[in-house]
């Protein structure tokens, strides 16, 4: 049988990961201004450690679409083809869109743009590690699914673990570009994301047990956000680990159990509430876009202190993503425009989830 639904869960969570990514940014830029009190910069730069679970959850997410989606039959022949048009042709796009303001000379322009795209050197570096996975599962599917779930997560979490406490507790070894590869380079090996990928991979291998599984224990489940947050905020806010970042080390547990958290909560929605499907239709391009947009204000209105700071982070939130989405439905509108700022998510149906939809998804979601 054609499986022609979308597991509506998803919908929900990439929606409210993306939405979290932009808040952060949001904050980020917010907070780079001076002349703030000090309880209110600790107010809102704990919110922001907290919602840097938005980037690792999107590699959960597609990874737990693709395994689903291809437990029981191979990938398609086209599977890296189709992905590299519409997800790794925007993301050149958007490198060479992004080394603009930094093309003072050619040459600085080139070797920002070869920065961008050979190792991530902008926020779209997210690209180029969804593409190592692409790459993983293709290579470990036909093993992974006949491995022993409980050995091959563990062993992605030490080494997750592993690399990522080289980085966040140790000084830059004393070599070429050794502050760079300790402060940015590291992001992009896929060692330092490999636990959300393989987690990614059972749950949505065994999507039913998953599922029922958090309704097993749905009062962990419920708890767990707070205790991830506290631990997170209290580690840094001790100065233990004070990086402001995706690839910290407490973000393995917070991720986890944020992803749980929202599936289980996107469970008890009978409906979903239209902004979340467009934010969902639109969330590729919202990511490739909106720090353009927070960078444009923040250059036009660089004295927002007339603006409590509250407001201001307000404004820049619903400015860039509003303005994400009207570039991009536009820009959908021309033949190419798809392979330059993202493709639009065709909207599906909002239905109740049903034992029958609740089994079935739609590869063709559009994922990134």
């Amino acid at each position: 049988m054609k499986q022609n639904q979308t597991i509506n869960e998803v919908i929900i969570v990439r929606s409210i990961a993306c939405l979290s990514i932009v808040f952060l940014h949001s904050i980020g830029f917010a907070l780079s201004g001076n002349h703030i009190g000090a309880w209110t910069r600790g107010f809102f730069d704990s919110i922001h450690v907290l919602l840097y679970y938005g980037t690792p959850m999107f590699i959960f997410i597609s990874e737990l679409l693709i395994a689903y989606s291809y437990r029981n039959k191979a990938l398609p022949k086209n599977f890296l083809r189709k992905r590299f048009k519409l997800i790794f042709l925007p993301f050149l796009c958007m490198a060479l869109f992004y080394t603009i303001p930094h093309a003072n000379t050619l040459e600085n322009g080139v070797t920002k743009f070869l920065l961008n795209t050979i190792i991530g050197d902008f926020h779209g570096y997210f690209v180029l590690i969804i593409f190592q996975f692409y790459l993983i599962h293709m290579l470990f599917h036909e093993h992974l699914k006949r491995w022993n779930p409980k050995i091959v997560v563990t062993v992605a979490l030490l080494i997750n673990v592993s690399y990522l406490a080289i980085f966040n507790f140790t000084e830059p070894l004393n070599i070429p570009a050794g502050e760079y590869i300790w402060n940015r380079f590291y992001w992009v090996p896929f060692f330092g994301w490999v636990f959300y990928f393989i987690l990614g991979y059972y749950c949505g291998y065994y999507f039913e047990n998953f599922i029922k599984r958090l309704h097993e224990f749905k009062w962990l489940v419920l708890i767990s956000p707070l205790i991830s947050s506290f631990l997170l905020l209290m580690f840094y806010h001790s100065d233990f680990i004070n990086i402001h970042s995706s690839k910290r080390i407490d973000l393995l547990l917070h991720t986890t159990v944020m992803c749980f958290f929202l599936f289980y909560i996107a469970q008890k929605v009978r409906k979903i509430p239209g902004f979340l499907l467009t934010v969902n239709e639109y969330s590729f391009g919202i990511y490739l876009l909106h720090m353009f947009f927070l960078s444009l204000v923040d250059f036009v209105y660089p004295n927002y202190l007339v603006f409590p700071i509250g407001y201001y982070i307000l404004f820049l939130f619903v400015f860039s993503t509003i303005s994400s989405i009207i570039t991009i439905y536009y820009m959908n509108k021309w033949e190419h425009g798809k392979y330059i700022f993202g493709k639009v998510n065709k909207r599906t149906e909002s239905n109740p989830l049903t034992t029958k939809n609740k089994e079935q998804i739609n590869e063709k979601t559009y994922n990134f």
